[in-house]
């Protein structure tokens, strides 16, 4: 179930200049993920998603500790892999986004017109997490998969002797 750690050279079709800005961005995302496992309201996930995406792009060498990280890396790599969001991570994204733009009308008080494009953007930002696909549905159905057990009781009352089911009394 865990990915894979990518190949230690990035992407040829990454300039240098570029797969410096890309690292210096990723660092910028795993610092404001790592803050936001001590400020309320501040995501983690979310940055380090970034982050992965950006260092598979530059550095695919650091990728590793994101998506083995014993709390955030589950929701990383399904994400990664399956374009997944979960359900918890759904609620907080989507209650983060709602209350911080709600403290920043009323604290910052901005004109009808700003309000108005920063609320388009977020729900549109909104939209795309909500109708992200849930991990919980595939970890359902592998399960289903992996647990299937039938039993034909006909097939054992009729086996043939030396086998497993020989011993079994015939049914009357």
């Amino acid at each position: 179930m865990h990915a894979k750690p990518p190949s230690p050279t990035p992407a040829p079709s990454v300039s240098p200049r570029r797969r410096e800005l890309y690292n210096l961005i990723a660092w910028l995302c795993f610092g404001l993920g790592f803050l936001g496992m001590v400020v309320p309201l501040m995501p983690t996930t979310v940055f380090w998603i970034c982050a992965t995406w950006l260092w598979l792009r530059s550095r695919p060498q650091r990728v590793r500790f994101l998506i083995e990280h014993p709390r955030f890396g589950e929701s990383i790599r399904d994400f990664l892999e399956h374009g997944e969001i979960c359900r918890t991570g759904k609620i907080a994204a989507l209650s983060g986004m709602a209350g911080s733009y709600l403290i920043w009308m009323l604290l910052v008080g901005p004109g009808v017109t700003l309000g108005a494009v920063v609320g388009l953007i977020l729900a549109t930002v909104a939209l795309w997490i909500a109708t992200r696909p849930d991990s919980r549905y595939r970890r359902r159905q592998q399960a289903r998969q992996s647990v299937r057990v039938e039993l034909d009781l006909g097939r054992l009352a009729r086996a043939p002797a030396g086998s497993a089911g020989a011993n079994a009394d015939p049914p009357t």
